[in-house]
């Protein structure tokens, strides 16, 4: 996969493991490394059925588990980057591969759904995370595209009849809406529309640790005084950020100076929440 390494799953499905070579002074050899060890909530009880990888614009790491959820790791082994997340989507992901597509490596998936009482299975693209304005960012799964003249009804979406779907329209979001008889009717006419099953992107930060000598175990089991919180961020709106998911506060998506009548401006800097 890498410049002097290879990941593989070991023979009872259950690791990733990363074979590099090692050494110096020409004395190489090989070393196998467990890279599940930082996550190993992801991987105890399961299999890893399919793995892929895709080189760019990011180094990734597709795994599909044995429970349909798809693991992604970042894999970064010149800078000792390597970090597991997971998609959990409306359905049951079965196979992962990646194509070379215009410079990119696209990554593609099969995903079994259950689509108007029939069960389906679909080959979907996963969306590459470049775009400059909010109208081209495109965060749904199982989605389809409008571009065309202003439009309230957006057809063409018999894959997904019956499912409750949101739209991004224009870059403004529109949540709630219901595929009937193949379409959607949006409150405001817009020229360019993303479509699909909706999914909320969730993030835990790793306990605080603080840097001082007379604090033991850098700071963990010490009650802190956190009176403000700042989150830096890329692109993003819509932002919440609490102790716990049930304890959120939402950090305004219109600044004041976003033009009246339009979508709410990407937010790309340290927010205070």
């Amino acid at each position: 996969l890498a410049d002097r390494s290879a990941l593989y799953v070991q023979a009872n499905g259950a690791r990733v493991r990363e074979i590099a070579t090692s050494g110096a002074n020409g004395n190489y050899g090989y070393a196998s490394t467990d890279m599940t060890l930082m996550a190993p909530h992801l991987f105890n009880g399961y299999t890893i059925v399919d793995m892929a990888f895709a080189d760019e614009p990011d180094k990734l790491v597709w795994a599909v588990r044995s429970d349909g959820v798809l693991l992604c790791m970042t894999y970064l082994p010149d800078q000792q980057v390597y970090a597991w997340h997971q998609h959990v989507t409306d359905g049951f992901f079965e196979s992962v591969c990646t194509v070379s597509e215009n410079n990119l490596a696209s990554t593609y998936v099969v995903v079994r759904r259950t689509i108007n009482g029939r069960t389906v299975r679909l080959i979907e693209r996963i969306h590459a995370r470049l775009f400059t304005t909010a109208a081209d960012a495109y965060f749904v799964d199982c989605g389809l595209s409008y571009v065309g003249a202003p439009a309230t009804t957006i057809s063409g979406l018999w894959h997904l009849e019956g499912k409750t779907v949101s739209a991004l329209a224009d870059g403004a979001v529109v949540t709630g809406k219901t595929v009937t008889n193949g379409s959607i009717t949006l409150p405001t006419a817009a020229s360019k529309v993303h479509v699909g099953l909706p999914f909320v992107s969730d993030m835990t930060t790793l306990p605080l640790a603080m840097d001082a000598g007379t604090v033991p175990a850098g700071g963990r089991g010490t009650p802190k005084d956190v009176s403000k919180v700042f989150l830096r961020v890329t692109q993003s709106s819509l932002v919440q950020a609490g102790p716990t998911f049930d304890k959120l506060t939402t950090y305004p998506a219109r600044a004041i100076t976003d033009p009246y009548g339009s979508a709410p401006a990407l937010r790309t800097g340290e927010l205070s929440l």
